[in-house]
C-alpha cells in the first residue's frame, strides 16, 4: 500500500439512506395482514356468539337432576298433546261409524213373486187336489194353508187385498236385508248399527239399521220381531201366520247382505281424522316440579314445553338485547385471550394462518358442544378437551390452559348450566393439559387422559354432593365424564400424526422419529460431510443441555441441532471440518464468492428440508442458527486485499452477512450460541478450561452487543445461565486424560 494515498471516500448516495420501496411494502403487506387478521376475529366472534346464542336461552334440565326449589310455570299457558286421550276420543269416533253392508234383494225379490204366484194358482185352484203336485212338494203346502188361503183369495177384491199385503210384509226384508252367518268377521260382531244400501246405489243413500232388524235367528222365529211383523201387514192374521209358515224354511240361508270392509274402513279413518288433538292445558302458576323431586320423563316433556312456549313468546328487543348481552360477554373474552396471544405468544399474533386455525377450532368447538347439548352422557366435555389438549401440544400447557378456561366458559353459557358444571369442565381439563409439557411417548396421552378421567369423576361427585343430587345421578354422570375423559387420551393418541400435519405440531414423538439416525437427510449427510454430521452431533448435546437449564425445549433445539447444517452436504469440501487431508478451496476464490458459499449453506439447507417435509420449526432453525452475523474471516480479508489496492471499492459489511432473520425463538438463540462455540473451541491448541470460558464468553458477548438476540425473547440472565452451560459441556467434552506410559515393542 502506498503512503500518502487515501481509500476512495463512498459517495453521498452511499451515505443517506431512504425507505426502500421494499421496506414500504413490508409496511403495507403488515398492515394487510393486520386488517385481515382483525376481520378474522370480528368474524369468529360473531359466529361464537351466534352458535352460543342459538334459538334462545338453552334448556337446562335433565332427566334424573332434582330442582332445589319448586320449578312453576312462568308463560301465561302452553298445552301439550295428550296422545291417550286422543288416541281414545279417535277411537270411539271410529267405534260410533256403522258397518258398511252392502244389500242384494234379489233373493228376497224372487221369493215375494213366488209366493205371490202361488196365491194366484191357488185362488185359481177349484180343489186341493188340482193345485200342481210340484207346487205342493216344493211349498210344502198341507190342505189346512190351502184351505186358509183359499179364503183369501175368493173374490178378486180380496186376491188384490193379499197381493198388496204380500209385498207389505216383505218390504221390512226387501230394506234390511238378511244377514248371514259368518258375514261378519268376528272382531265386528258386536256392532250395533249397520249402514245398508242396495247394490248400485251411491254411498250417500244408505241407511242405518239396528243389527236386529237383520239377524236370520230371529226372523226365522215364530215369535220374533220380523215374524211378528210379517204376520201383521195381512188381515186376517190367520192368513199372515199360513203364509209366514211357508216362507220361514227359505228365509232362512238366503243372505242378502255383503260386508264392504274397505268403505268402512275409509269412513273410520274419517272419523278418526275429524277428531282433533287433545291437548292438556298448563297455566301460570302451577307447579310442574316439587321442589326436591327428581325430574322424570314426564316432566322433562313438560318443562321442554314450557320452554319451548317461552321462546316463542319472546319479543324482538328481548331476543336482542339477549343477544347483545352475549356478543358483550364472548367480546370479552375474546380480548382477554387476544391479550394473553399479544404478550405470551407473539409467534401467533404474528401469523395469520395461526390465528386462522384457533379462530375456526374455537367455532367447530362450541358448534359440536351445541350440537350434544342436554345429552345424557355428557359428551359435551370432548370437543372442549379435545381442543385444549390440542392447543397444549402445539404451543405449550400455559397456553392449553387459557384455552381451557375460554373453552370451558363459552360451553357453560351454551349450555346455560351453573358454576358446579365449569368447575367440572375446567378443573379435568385442565389436569390433562398440565401433562402435556413434552409428549415424547404416545402412553404418555393415554396418561394424560386417565388424569382427567379421574379429576372428572372426582369433581362429579363433590358438585353431586354440593348440590344435593341423587346418587344415582352422580354417579351416571361421574362414569360417562371419566369414560369421556379417558377416550379423549386415546382419540388424541390415535389422531396425533394427523394432527401433527393439520396444524403443524412438533411433539416430542416426531422429533425423536426425526432424529432417529436412519433418516435420509442424516445418512446422507455423514455420507458426504463427516466433520458437519460430527459437529451437528455435539451442538446438539451442548444445546440441550442449555436449553434445559434454562426450562426451554431441549429436544427440539438437539433435533434441530442434527439438521441445521445440512445444507453443507451440497458443498462439504468448501467448509473447513469436512477438509482433512485435502487443500483449501478458498484459497483461490475472492471473499466475495467464498462468502456466497458459506452463506448459501443455509438457503440450501432450507431447501433441503422443506423438500423432505421437515417440520416448519426445524426450518426456522436452519434458517435463524447464523441470523445476520458476519462471516469475519473473509470480510477481514476483502479489507485486507482492498487495502492494498488503492483502487479497490468500499468493501460494504452488509455484503458479508447473513441474510437472517435474527433468532425468534430461544431455542433459535441458544443454537447460534452452542454453534459458534463449539466450532471456535476446536480451533483451540489447549482447550483448558480457562481458555474454553474466555472464548465462550467472548463469542456470546459479541453476538450480544451486535443484537442478534434482540428478537429470541432470551433475557441477560438466561443469557448467562446458557453461556455458563455451554462452557461445563464443552469443558466435559475437551477434559484432560491420563496420559499412558508408551507400550514397548520386543
Amino acid at each position: 500500500m502506498s503512503i500518502g494515498r487515501r481509500r476512495p471516500k463512498p459517495s453521498r448516495a452511499q451515505l443517506r439512506s431512504f425507505p426502500s420501496v421494499s421496506i414500504e411494502q413490508g409496511r403495507a403487506a403488515r398492515q394487510r395482514a393486520r386488517l385481515v387478521s382483525f376481520t378474522l376475529i370480528g368474524l369468529t366472534v360473531l359466529v361464537t356468539s351466534a352458535v352460543v346464542h342459538g334459538s334462545g336461552p338453552p334448556f337446562v334440565y335433565r332427566l334424573g337432576q332434582r330442582p332445589e326449589r319448586e320449578i312453576r310455570v312462568k308463560v301465561k299457558e302452553f298445552r301439550i298433546r295428550n296422545q291417550t286421550k286422543t288416541s281414545n276420543l279417535r277411537q270411539a269416533a271410529a267405534d260410533q261409524v256403522p258397518l258398511v253392508m252392502l244389500n242384494d234383494p234379489a233373493p228376497i225379490q224372487d221369493l215375494a213373486e213366488r209366493l205371490d204366484d202361488l196365491t194366484v194358482t191357488i185362488a185359481k185352484s177349484q180343489r186341493f187336489e188340482d193345485v200342481d203336485p210340484t207346487l205342493v212338494s216344493t211349498w210344502h203346502l198341507k190342505p189346512e194353508a190351502y184351505l186358509d188361503v183359499k179364503a183369501a183369495t175368493d173374490t178378486p177384491q180380496r186376491r188384490d187385498n193379499l197381493h198388496v199385503q204380500i209385498g207389505k210384509a216383505f218390504a221390512p226384508l226387501l230394506d234390511a236385508g238378511v244377514l248371514g252367518p259368518g258375514a261378519l268377521p268376528r272382531n265386528e260382531e258386536s256392532s250395533r248399527t249397520l249402514s245398508i244400501r242396495n247394490v248400485g246405489q251411491p254411498a250417500d243413500e244408505a241407511r242405518i239399521f239396528p243389527r236386529e232388524r237383520v239377524v236370520p235367528e230371529r226372523i226365522v222365529k215364530p215369535d220374533g220381531p220380523v215374524a211378528k211383523e210379517f204376520v201383521a201387514a195381512f188381515t186376517p192374521s190367520r192368513v199372515g201366520e199360513t203364509l209366514f209358515q211357508l216362507v220361514a224354511d227359505r228365509l232362512d240361508g238366503r243372505p242378502t247382505l255383503t260386508f264392504d270392509q274397505e268403505e268402512t274402513a275409509r269412513l273410520r279413518e274419517v272419523a278418526r281424522s275429524a277428531v282433533p288433538e287433545w291437548f292438556d292445558p298448563y297455566r301460570e302458576g302451577e307447579v310442574l316440579v316439587e321442589q326436591g323431586q327428581s325430574i322424570g320423563e314426564e316432566q322433562l316433556i313438560l318443562l321442554r314445553m314450557e320452554h319451548d312456549t317461552a321462546i316463542a313468546e319472546l319479543t324482538v328487543a328481548e331476543k336482542l338485547q339477549r343477544a347483545l348481552g352475549i356478543l358483550a360477554l364472548v367480546s370479552a373474552l375474546f380480548i382477554l385471550a387476544g391479550s394473553y396471544i399479544a404478550r405470551h405468544e407473539g409467534r401467533i399474533a404474528s401469523d395469520l394462518g395461526r390465528i386462522a386455525t384457533l379462530c375456526a377450532l374455537v367455532v367447530v368447538c362450541v358448534g359440536v358442544v351445541r350440537l350434544l347439548a342436554n345429552q345424557a352422557w355428557n359428551a359435551e366435555l370432548i370437543p372442549v378437551a379435545a381442543s385444549a389438549m390440542i392447543l397444549a401440544i402445539a404451543y405449550n400447557p400455559s397456553f392449553g390452559l387459557m384455552a381451557t378456561f375460554s373453552l370451558s366458559i363459552l360451553t357453560c353459557m351454551a349450555l346455560g348450566t351453573g358454576i358446579s358444571h365449569f368447575l367440572i369442565l375446567m378443573g379435568g381439563t385442565a389436569a390433562g393439559v398440565l401433562g402435556l409439557n413434552d409428549v415424547r411417548t404416545r402412553t404418555k396421552l393415554i396418561k394424560v387422559g386417565a388424569t382427567s378421567a379421574a379429576v372428572y369423576l372426582i369433581l362429579t361427585w363433590a358438585a353431586g354432593l354440593w348440590e344435593h343430587q341423587p346418587i344415582e345421578l352422580i354417579r351416571n354422570d361421574g362414569f360417562w365424564r371419566a369414560g369421556w375423559g379417558l377416550m379423549a387420551g386415546f382419540f388424541m393418541g390415535g389422531s396425533l400424526p394427523f394432527l401433527e400435519n393439520a396444524f403443524g405440531i412438533v411433539t416430542g414423538i416426531s422429533l425423536l422419529e426425526l432424529g432417529d439416525n436412519t433418516h435420509p437427510l442424516l445418512q446422507e449427510l455423514v455420507r458426504r460431510a463427516p466433520g458437519t454430521h460430527n459437529h451437528s452431533i455435539t451442538v446438539g448435546a451442548i444445546a440441550e443441555a442449555a436449553a434445559e437449564r434454562i426450562g426451554a425445549n431441549g429436544l427440539l433445539v438437539r433435533i434441530g441441532a442434527y439438521f441445521h447444517d445440512i445444507g453443507k452436504m451440497l458443498k462439504p469440501h468448501y467448509f473447513v471440518e469436512n477438509q482433512v487431508g485435502s487443500s483449501n478451496r478458498h484459497a483461490n476464490l475472492a471473499p466475495a464468492m467464498s462468502t456466497l458459499i458459506i452463506i448459501g449453506h443455509v438457503k440450501d439447507g432450507v431447501d433441503l428440508g422443506r423438500q423432505h417435509h421437515l417440520p416448519e420449526r426445524i426450518i426456522d432453525l436452519i434458517e435463524q442458527h447464523h441470523g445476520t452475523t458476519l462471516v469475519e474471516y473473509f470480510y477481514h480479508e476483502a479489507n485486507r486485499r482492498s487495502g492494498n489496492d488503492p483502487d479497490a471499492a468500499v468493501v460494504q459489511e452488509s455484503a458479508f452477512r447473513y441474510p437472517g432473520p435474527k433468532p425468534q425463538t430461544k431455542e433459535a438463540g441458544i443454537l447460534m450460541m452452542s454453534d459458534c462455540v463449539e466450532s471456535a473451541s476446536r480451533t483451540l491448541s489447549e482447550p483448558t478450561p480457562s481458555r474454553i470460558e474466555g472464548l465462550v464468553a467472548e463469542l456470546i458477548d459479541k453476538r450480544l452487543r451486535d443484537g442478534q438476540f434482540d428478537e429470541s425473547g432470551l433475557t441477560l440472565r438466561e443469557i448467562a445461565e446458557i453461556r455458563d452451560s455451554l462452557v461445563k459441556s464443552l469443558i466435559g467434552i475437551y477434559h484432560g486424560r491420563v496420559k499412558y506410559p508408551e507400550q514397548r515393542t520386543a
